[in-house]
């Protein structure tokens, strides 16, 4: 029994020495692992606050450009009702309205509550189309005139006379001595008048003989 008690005290003895003789963490290196902790911990704060930023001043930027979008806008479409006021002779740029109102639009698809943005994007097209207006109505009366002058070629042998009248060329006469209200109705069905002139945008088809007209209204498809 004395040699087992001895044999404990001696166990017990080792094993506290083993335990304070083990080497103690530094307390430097107890506040490194602390800080080096903290620091981890706000990677991601620090992560967050730079994407608000971020995300703020592109918000910023985005209005700073629409608004100087605003300004070109309204600058160009002043220069041109003073243009049409005959107030100023700056000329007029096409490819300036078609610029600005696709701009304008890319801003309104990409926020489409946006109403600002489509608004100036249609005056944007509205001056487009006024400015073409004329050169449209240039071309459409041309292509009246030919249509009639083709229609004379191909009837002078029956003894038809084909030409235009009207305002930028609105009507075509076909004038024969032989014309009748039926000669009328059979020609236009035959030479498909009707549909030629509706596509030409002719606003009348006058049939003559000299003495009578009839006259088809291309709007309302009637001959009267």
């Amino acid at each position: 029994m004395v040699g087992l008690a001895s044999a404990a005290v001696l166990v017990g003895g080792l094993a506290a020495r083993s335990a304070s003789d083990a080497p103690s963490l530094p307390q430097a290196d107890i506040k490194s692992s602390d800080a080096a902790t903290q620091t981890t911990a706000s990677i991601p704060d620090a992560q967050a606050q730079t994407s608000d930023v971020s995300a703020e001043e592109k918000a910023v930027e985005a209005r700073l450009a629409f608004d100087r979008l605003l300004v070109d806008a309204a600058i160009l479409k002043n220069n041109y009702e003073s243009a049409k006021r005959k107030r100023s002779k700056a000329p007029i740029s096409l490819s300036a309205f078609r610029s600005l109102e696709l701009r304008l639009r890319a801003v309104a698809e990409a926020d489409p509550s946006n109403a600002q943005a489509k608004e100036w994007a249609d005056a944007m097209r509205v001056a487009q189309l006024e400015l073409l207006g004329p050169s449209v109505r240039i071309a459409a009366s041309a292509n009246r005139e030919l249509y009639a002058q083709d229609m004379a070629t191909r009837m002078r042998d029956q003894g038809m006379k084909v030409s235009v009248a009207g305002a930028e060329n609105s009507s075509v006469v076909f004038l024969s001595p032989h014309m009748t209200r039926q000669a009328a109705m059979k020609l236009a069905e035959s030479a498909k008048i009707p549909e030629q002139a509706k596509a030409l945008q002719f606003r009348r088809v006058v049939f003559a003989n000299g003495r009578r007209s009839w006259t088809y209204d291309v709007e309302r498809g009637r001959l009267r």
